[in-house]
């Protein structure tokens, strides 16, 4: 790498992680709810309500384990419940409880002024499309890569935040 590939590279790591705990705090405060229960909320609602195991961690972008670690930390919280296949039971849908959709609610609001606030206020309109068009070049280029190694392939909007 170049050294301003690198120190791109290192600045992204260090703003998206700062990104992370900020929002993840406003949601906390506001809400109740840590980023990745907040994360897992916004899939299902926007998957109507319910879905299965393997295509909630695709959609999000997680493997399996990290799914079912944030799945129990919900169904202790009564937030989510995880439902047996009426035809076959070894599969499995994780279904949002009025609760958990309560909870979404509530978070929507925190989420999207945390945004506005630790990100949005931050960029102007050339450099909001820049960021777009640079994130847009990235994701492409990573399922070309995705293509190439078939075994982490992501759907397209995979791991986009709600």
């Amino acid at each position: 790498m170049t050294e301003q590939e690198l120190a791109t590279w290192q600045r992204l790591q260090v703003v998206t992680e700062r990104l992370r705990r900020r929002v993840g705090a406003d949601l906390r405060a506001d809400a109740d709810l840590s980023e990745s229960e907040f994360t897992v909320l916004a899939h299902l609602v926007d998957m109507g309500g319910s879905a299965g195991p393997t295509a909630c961690a695709a959609a999000i972008g997680w493997d399996s384990s990290r799914l079912a670690h944030q799945l129990r930390r919900l169904e202790r919280r009564a937030l989510v419940e995880r439902h047996r296949g009426v035809h076959d039971a070894r599969s499995s849908s994780i279904v949002i409880t009025a609760t958990g959709r309560s909870a979404h609610r509530a978070a929507v609001g925190a989420h999207l002024r945390a945004a506005a606030t630790w990100f949005g206020d931050a960029l102007d309109q050339p450099q909001l499309a820049g960021l777009d068009h640079a994130l847009q070049a990235l994701t492409e280029h990573m399922r070309r890569l995705d293509a190439e190694e078939p075994g982490d392939q992501r759907p397209e909007g995979a791991g986009q935040e709600r």
